[in-house]
């Protein structure tokens, strides 16, 4: 019964509300078309593989692959988080050092 009462409030939920200035700050920052460059391989779970084969044409941006929308949300990453990375690397080398 509470199970069921769970899964009544869970569908009932509303999506969050999206600003056009969100909406149009995400396009901008991973929407765009490019290239890659120079390319090398790496290993995702075929879940997202499937997912993003899927949700990149749904965006419905002329030009956009999935190698440059995950380029681009990775770039994004490693700039948003570069001080922490760089802390993180910084406690590593001094690990390997010992």
């Amino acid at each position: 019964m509470a199970t069921e009462n769970n899964n009544a409030a869970a569908t009932n939920k509303k999506s969050p509300t999206v600003s056009a200035k969100e909406t149009d700050s995400y396009r901008s920052l991973f929407l765009e078309p490019g290239e890659v460059g120079a390319r090398k391989g790496i290993f995702v779970p075929r879940e997202l593989v499937d997912r993003l084969k899927m949700t990149v044409p749904l965006l419905d941006v002329e030009g956009l692959t999935i190698g440059v929308y995950v380029t681009r949300i990775l770039l994004d990453h490693l700039k948003g988080n570069a001080d922490i990375l760089n802390t993180l690397m910084e406690k590593g080398k001094k690990k390997t050092r010992l």
